[in-house]
């Protein structure tokens, strides 16, 4: 069935969260809760009765409506049973003229086919943790087993309740001026941090010293089988101490023999490529479209 456009207001969520819950290649980004807050006003793709749905995460710039990745949102795209290559190229090619640019990530599930739409890969990493503990543990790189030895020894304070406002704070002391993100960045993160907790679906794990110090902090977003490392901080001590190698070992602990996946979440940066894969983190690819429909001189200067 040929994919409808259909503008947010008419929308029709409880239908739209369903085939999220149901479908194979589930992902909490889908959710029309998540969407809301990362990009509100959204609009969709819908074939048949929410059988297969699309989100088109806008924005619109000097009267210029163009589709978007949002920020904490690392993959969307095509979700639904049974997807197919043929899928994934109808729905692009549905998706209206009126979005004169494109660049967005499908999920991993979401084959392109060559002929019609060109991209490229992202890389992401997984760690599956169905197997006990130390079968985990002993996947784990040298570099990751020392690490997490060496803040065993340090009476480091491992919680599964830490504060909003003190891992944001964290990362903007020790991360934020080597990013993009703006004041409404950090806002709509803590909302999303919000939403996510209140609903059951977040919550923010941390390691302090024994003066109580922050070492390092992660939000952790959980939806069905998959974990997904949304948002993460350490300060120098807690790299000094190895506090993150502590952090992400206790929360591969907790959920261990479990049927779920654990999603690092990237990274293209190979330094922290490297930290993933040394937990025994798998690379997967998923796609990233751009697609440039502007008129000239326009055109050319995205280019």
């Amino acid at each position: 069935m040929k994919p409808e456009y259909i503008q947010h207001s008419e929308i029709d969520f409880i239908k739209w969260d369903r085939c999220i819950q149901s479908c194979e290649n589930h992902l909490p980004y889908g959710y029309s809760w998540y969407l809301n807050v990362v990009s509100p006003g959204w609009d969709a793709l819908v074939s048949g009765d929410y059988a297969k749905i699309f989100p088109l995460t806008f924005r619109t710039k000097a009267r210029i409506n163009y589709l978007y990745q949002p920020y904490f949102t690392q993959q969307l795209g095509l979700f639904g049973a049974s997807i197919k290559d043929a899928d994934v190229t109808d729905f692009l090619k549905a998706i209206p003229e009126k979005f004169k640019f494109i660049e967005i990530n499908l999920n991993s599930y979401c084959h392109l086919n060559a002929k019609d739409f060109s991209g490229k890969f992202k890389i992401t990493h997984h760690l599956d943790l169905t197997k006990k503990h130390i079968e985990i543990f002993n996947s784990f790189n040298d570099n990751t087993k020392r690490n997490i030895r060496k803040a065993e020894k340090l009476n480091l304070i491992f919680s599964d309740n830490g504060k909003i406002k003190s891992l944001i704070n964290l990362f903007k002391e020790t991360t934020g001026n080597k990013t993009e993100l703006k004041k409404k960045d950090y806002l709509m993160l803590e909302s999303l941090m919000k939403t996510s907790i209140s609903n059951t679906s977040g919550k923010i794990y941390e390691v302090r010293d024994a003066e109580k110090n922050l070492l390092a902090g992660l939000f952790l977003i959980s939806s069905q089988n998959i974990l997904i490392n949304l948002f993460n901080a350490s300060s120098s001590e807690g790299k000094k101490k190895s506090a993150m190698f502590y952090l992400v070992n206790e929360i591969i602990k907790l959920n261990a023999q479990s049927n779920k996946t654990l999603d690092f979440e990237g990274s293209e940066i190979a330094e922290v490529a490297r930290f993933y894969k040394g937990f025994g983190g798998v690379p997967i690819q998923y796609p990233h479209i751009k697609l440039n429909r502007l008129p000239w001189p326009l055109k050319w200067i995205k280019e």
